[in-house]
């Protein structure tokens, strides 16, 4: 399975694209990110501008493109604070799924916290001991504080870089007065949280985010076990050299993202304060965020799919079996008919001379053909016809949904007719000689399982020039199924012009006094 999850941030865009492997390991395979800047306007606005629109929705249009390259069968979307809490936002949502055809889930503040956790808990070992988690995003802030099994604190500031930046940095470089004023704000939103977050004892602090990594590169890329961190020290060097700066001096700063200029003074304050206030020497990075926890949480909720991809590698079976379980289906019996039914299309072949191809679509009809009682057991053929056509199957065509259809409508009942009945007369001659010759074979593997039980092992089928035997093996008595399949043969004989006698083949059954001895 390939899935893309993307972020549609204040900020970016962002997409990664990942593979998921049966026994359930995940594989990066493609990721990227956007600078759409949505908050830039929208935060003292709280409305997206038509341009701010239009970059974010060429920018999905080209990440949509990429993912059904990269053959991703599923594409996740969420959306976060810019959109969350634009008086327009729903008007990008309504866009984006009218123009892409993409549906987009706008995510509460708590549960982006949550996504955030997931995401760095699927690529980085927390622990028993408890870790905070700081995402800063361009709306805001999350706070995480979390172990590798739980939770314990999920919260969220409105004390985003683009945010603070349209609210309090007014001039270039920052004059004292929006310093002041910003640095009071910080500290006046931090106080509180980092009261809770002490309380909780995390022994070291996890940074995610664009603004963190940028922060990172600028301090000097200081790495502890493989992994960028910002150290305390070099933190407060760039914090006295940024409060000065202009946009052209800050350009020069090693490792700031061009498109960052503008926030990343309020960026880097806030980091400063949040460093200040926690105490710690230095915030250790991590590369997963929002977009990982999505994808984990999409996969999370499809184990039992995963575990049918792996017991069954091909996507034409799978759609139909999900498609039978989906309708609750009766697994034995239809499984018993299908494998009796494909017996006689093999042992049938020179008589109805189908191609081989078929086999498989008359596989497919027989394990389908009684999903109807899903809704109702009267007319459950027609209604097992409908479900066929509205299956969502993505791996056949319309001609052999269509035939796969036919032979569960006419497994019983009325013979198709091309008199009476329209959509059989639709279809084109090899498709309804499939679906004759295969609901022919069904009534008759039907029949013979009647009773449900799976009595019958195994059947023989001798064909003369005028007539064919079917030969019935089993351990059982199969009475009632042998008076069942007699009284559905008369399509089958009609189609291949010939007579069909039903016969059991008895194998030999252990006698009473030898089972008594047997349980002796």
């Amino acid at each position: 399975m390939r899935v893309a999850a993307i972020d549609i941030g204040s900020n970016s865009v962002h997409m990664i694209v990942a593979q998921v492997d049966n026994d359930g390991g995940v594989t990066t395979l493609w990721r990227v990110k956007e600078m759409v800047g949505l908050g830039r306007i929208s935060f003292p606005a709280r409305r997206l501008s038509v341009e701010a629109m239009d970059r974010a929705t060429a920018a999905l249009a080209r990440m949509q493109q990429a993912a059904q390259q990269r053959q991703a069968e599923k594409i996740v979307a969420v959306a976060t604070s810019a959109v969350r809490e634009a008086d327009n936002g729903g008007e990008l949502i309504d866009r984006i799924k009218r123009d892409l055809k993409l549906y987009v889930k706008v995510v509460s503040a708590r549960e982006e916290a949550r996504l955030i956790y997931l995401g760095v808990r699927s690529t980085r070992e927390l622990g028993a001991e408890p870790k905070l988690i700081v995402d800063i995003g361009g709306g805001s802030v999350e706070f995480i504080v979390g172990t590798a099994t739980e939770a314990k604190l999920l919260e969220s500031r409105k004390l985003g870089a683009a945010r603070m930046t349209a609210q309090f940095v007014k001039s270039d470089p920052i004059n004292e007065s929006d310093l002041r004023r910003l640095t009071a704000h910080y500290a006046e939103e931090l106080a509180p949280i980092v009261t809770r977050i002490k309380a909780l004892q995390p022994v070291a602090v996890v940074g995610t985010s664009g603004t963190l990594e940028t922060i990172a590169q600028m301090c000097g890329g200081e790495s502890v076990d493989g992994r960028p961190v910002i150290d305390a020290k070099r933190l407060a060097r760039l914090y006295e050299r940024v409060i000065v700066s202009d946009t052209d001096e800050r350009r020069k700063i090693r490792g700031l993202d061009d498109q960052r200029k503008d926030q990343i003074v309020a960026g880097v304050v806030l980091v400063h304060e949040l460093v200040r206030q926690l105490g710690v020497k230095q915030i250790g990075l991590c590369g997963a965020a929002l977009r990982e926890g999505v994808l984990h949480e999409y996969l999370s909720r499809r184990v039992p799919e995963l575990t049918v991809r792996k017991e069954i590698p091909d996507p034409r079976r799978r759609e139909v079996l999900d498609l039978a379980r989906r309708c609750n289906w009766a697994e034995s019996h239809s499984l018993q008919v299908a494998t009796l039914t494909t017996s006689l299309f093999d042992q049938f072949q020179p008589l109805h001379a189908l191609p081989p191809a078929s086999r498989e679509l008359i596989e497919y009809g027989a394990l389908l053909h009684d999903i109807g009682w899903h809704i109702s057991p009267h007319r459950h053929h027609r209604h097992g016809e409908y479900l066929v056509r509205n299956g969502n199957f993505t791996q056949f065509s319309a001609r052999e949904i269509d035939v796969i259809a036919g032979i569960v409508r006419y497994h019983r009942k009325a013979e198709p007719s091309r008199r009476k009945h329209a959509r059989f007369a639709a279809m084109d001659a090899g498709a309804r000689k499939i679906v004759a010759c295969g609901a022919a074979m069904l009534r008759i593997a039907d029949g013979l399982d009647r009773s449900h039980a799976s009595s019958v092992q195994s059947i023989d089928c001798r064909i003369g020039r005028k007539s064919a035997r079917i030969s019935v093996q089993s351990r059982l008595d199969t009475q009632l199924e042998l008076w069942s399949a007699r009284q559905k043969r008369a399509m089958l004989e009609k189609l291949l012009g010939i007579e069909i006698e039903v016969a059991e083949t008895q194998t030999a059954r252990p006698k009473p006094a030898k089972l008594a001895a047997a349980a002796r």
